[in-house]
């Protein structure tokens, strides 16, 4: 019977994406799924600068961003199709190397995955599984499963359940879900458009009571029409093409449209209420849903990914203490519930179906436009973390930390590419020089790298950070820091005055990992 550090159950793009980060980092993985091929059809259609990132950690090639467009923005229309709310897409500089909001084409992205996953020995595909039995005890897990050759049962140490919104994982775990009190049944319309068709620049959300609706500009010819069910709409009709076209006919000449795929979703906002049993974690849809209308359903699973996946690797390859992963429920679960709330306000605002509230809602968000008192920035809405792993009171944890471009070799790469997925230590000379030897090896111990901004760095271990556009060196002067520790998942575990502070943010931060190691911030300088 195979033995395996982890067995991921999903293999749609937050379950491959966590089998990617897992197999990069070394540890065996094995990833099941119930369907033969990869789904053809589109469903998420918005990357935002996050999960851009995320997958260039995955090893996802240029071939697949090449295949991306800029997300053009969005307009929200009121009763009388009047502008009351948009979203402007943000010009560069781009703070995390990507810019904030990309549009793709979900089978494209999947079949990127698959090649990426590929590159791994150490992570074995097994297709055509269907979980059937999940226990766990004490030393791992144990799955069983049907396969056209018959039941299988494979281990592991560990199991992260990425198997969709009604998760076998989670079942088997014996965890519910909060509802957050949305419940509305839309249809989804993707077509390609064959010919001229007067449809707007941007995506529009059109507020209209009598028929709420969204359009999404999406890569090459690719658009997709959101819209609302009413009362009374019989929704067996609507598998037939001639009744999506028919209730299309407000929205786009149905003659320059091909239509791809159309289904009806009954859109939800729900949130698992643990993450965690023992040794089963839960990710993606299997640990919350919700509405598209912020477009952060597919952002938040590959988050979850990212944020699970550094913590199994430091507690597999690094000896950290398991209570580690205790932080992923404590950081991802509030994160997600707060994005939740804000998608399901969204949906209110875009779904009012009562003709005099809507027109009350228009007029406070044209008044909030032109005031300007809410933010125009989709990512306005994208919180930091607030409690996990992270220094305590420390202001600047838990942000995203920037990505800039850096020179090596005499070519620009985006810094991740280079430093590798690990802990990092931004600071000046003057911090870096006052770190002792100990706490050093403890550092690279856990494979942690040390890098001086706006200095060349003299010797090993420290590494110069030769930066194109500055953009750690401005971080740390905005933020008045000399030193900045950054997790592998690249949110801002604290920031430091100076080389003093530095230090001891180091140790407690290693002591966290590593409660029986006698680590100490040492003689400093």
């Amino acid at each position: 019977m195979a033995v395996y550090d982890v067995i991921v159950v999903g293999m749609g793009p937050v379950g491959t994406v966590t089998a990617c980060l897992l197999g990069r980092a070394g540890l065996r993985v094995a990833v099941i799924e119930r369907e033969m091929a990869i789904f053809d059809k589109p469903r998420a259609i918005v990357l935002d600068h996050e999960a851009l990132r995320v997958l260039q950690a995955c090893g996802v090639t240029a071939d697949f961003f090449d295949t991306l467009a800029p997300h053009t923005g969005t307009d929200f229309l009121g009763v009388d199709g009047q502008l009351i709310k948009l979203f402007d897409p943000k010009p560069p500089p781009f703070e995390l190397g990507w810019p904030p909001n990309m549009m793709f084409i979900q089978p494209y992205l999947e079949a990127a995955l698959d090649d990426a996953m590929a590159k791994y020995p150490n992570v074995e595909r097994r297709r055509g599984w269907t979980v059937t039995a999940i226990d766990q005890d004490e030393q791992g897990v144990r799955v069983e499963a049907a396969t056209a050759e018959g039941r299988r049962t494979i281990e592991a140490r560990w199991i992260v359940g990425a198997d969709g919104a009604n998760s076998t994982v989670r079942r088997a775990a014996g965890i519910g879900v909060d509802d957050l009190d949305f419940k509305e049944w839309w249809i989804v319309v993707d077509a390609w458009l064959t010919g001229p068709a007067d449809l707007p620049r941007k995506t529009t959300q059109y507020c209209w009571p009598d028929r709420p609706a969204t359009f999404v500009v999406g890569p090459q010819n690719l658009r997709r029409w959101e819209i609302k069910l009413l009362p009374g709409d019989d929704l067996e009709a609507l598998q037939d093409e001639g009744a999506i076209r028919e209730i299309l006919r407000r929205y786009v000449d149905v003659t320059a449209c091909n239509i791809w795929r159309s289904a009806v979703y009954r859109f939800r906002a729900a949130v698992a209420t643990q993450w965690r049993s023992g040794r089963m974690f839960l990710a993606g849809d299997a640990a919350h849903t919700m509405p598209p209308f912020l477009a952060q359903g597919l952002c938040a699973g590959l988050r979850d990914a990212a944020n699970i996946a550094w913590k199994l690797e430091q507690v597999e390859r690094h000896g950290t203490a398991a209570s580690l992963l205790d932080s992923y429920e404590i950081e991802r679960k509030p994160h997600v519930t707060e994005i939740v709330r804000h998608a399901k306000a969204f949906g209110l605002i875009i779904g009012e179906l009562d003709r005099e509230r809507a027109l009350a809602r228009d007029t406070v968000l044209a008044e909030q436009l032109r005031t300007g008192a809410v933010s125009t920035e989709r990512q306005a809405f994208i919180p930091p973390l607030h409690q996990g792993f992270l220094e305590n009171g420390c202001p600047s944890a838990g942000q995203v930390f920037v990505q800039p471009r850096i020179l090596r070799d005499g070519r620009e790469h985006l810094m991740d590419d280079v430093i590798g997925p690990s802990f990092a230590v931004f600071a000046n000379a003057e911090a870096l020089d006052a770190l002792d030897a100990s706490l050093v090896r403890e550092w690279l111990r856990i494979g942690g790298t040390l890098l001086l901004s706006g200095d060349e760095a003299e010797e090993a271990p420290i590494e110069t950070l030769d930066e194109s556009d500055g953009r750690v060196a401005g971080w740390l002067e905005r933020e008045s820091k000399a030193a900045v520790i950054v997790r592998p998942d690249r949110y801002v575990y604290g920031a430091a005055d100076d080389g003093r502070a530095l230090a001891t943010m180091m140790a407690d931060l290693l002591r966290q990992l590593a409660p029986d190691r006698m680590v100490t911030a040492g003689d400093i300088a």
